[in-house]
């Protein structure tokens, strides 16, 4: 299941849950509230084991090494 993070409008807590890719919100772990919104998170990605990943340069990318 994803890692979705979360902003409550009321208290302003941050928070992460492990979820279904679902409409449904949990309420603020802080306040209780249920004025959360989801936020958009930025996702790793890893490459096959040993190969470095995709770049940087440790794996199959366009950068030639720099």
């Amino acid at each position: 299941m994803p890692l979705f993070e979360f902003a409550c409008r009321n208290c302003g807590a941050r928070f992460e849950r492990i979820l279904p890719p679902s409409p449904a919100v949990p309420a603020c772990p802080t306040c209780g509230s249920a004025a959360v919104t989801r936020l958009l998170s930025p996702f790793a990605a890893t490459g096959r084991e040993g190969s470095g990943g995709g770049c940087a340069c440790g794996g199959a990318c366009a950068c030639g090494g720099r």
